[in-house]
């Protein structure tokens, strides 16, 4: 799957939202691409949304995306386990991985939810430059026991032995203003 956010966000994708938050906006149509805006009753004050992959993708899947970001925001690949509807009728996900990129590099958090409530654990923090208002191109190769990431001339490998055999995959904005104009997943 190759999407750019040029065009109309494609059946193949869906809006998903962490049980972390109950708001559920959707993205904007930006030039060439979509993103978030801000909102002063979100959290951080800012909309955080996903989109994540209709059908599940195992390991051993390629996951990228194009972003960019302004000031403290970050933008991040999501792998979830999987997915399930409230009763509202939103799509929610749970178990899952976030790779984030930042202005001071890149961090993965393994977060788990248990009764709705989401609580995480940092796997990696990688410190280097991610300039705010350039293209970046976030890489994250996935493995039976982990993933390697790849963005700004950076390659990193970690070791997950629980690492999940099938995932849904997506982008999510938080933290600010993140901006995606593409995303692969094959």
């Amino acid at each position: 799957m190759k999407i750019s956010f040029a065009d109309p966000i494609p059946s193949s994708l869906t809006y998903a939202y962490s049980w972390r938050f109950e708001e559920t906006p959707e993205f904007t149509r930006g030039e060439c691409c979509i993103e978030n805006k801000a909102d002063p009753s979100g959290p951080a004050g800012y909309e955080w949304i996903t989109l994540l992959t209709c059908e599940k993708y195992p390991a051993g899947t390629t996951v990228s995306a194009s972003c960019s970001f302004e000031g403290d925001a970050a933008p991040l690949l999501v792998l979830a386990c999987d997915t399930e509807t409230d009763q509202r009728g939103v799509i929610r996900y749970g178990e899952y991985l976030e790779v984030v990129l930042w202005k001071n590099g890149i961090n993965v958090w393994q977060m788990h939810t248990a009764d709705r409530v989401v609580t995480w654990k940092k796997l990696l923090g990688a410190e280097f430059s991610a300039a705010e208002g350039e293209i970046h191109t976030v890489t994250v190769r996935t493995r039976s026991d982990g993933i390697t990431v790849e963005a700004c001339g950076q390659k990193l490998h970690l070791y997950i032995p629980d690492f999940y055999s099938a995932f849904h995959a997506g982008i999510n904005a938080c933290e600010g203003i993140c901006r995606f104009y593409d995303f692969t997943a094959e």
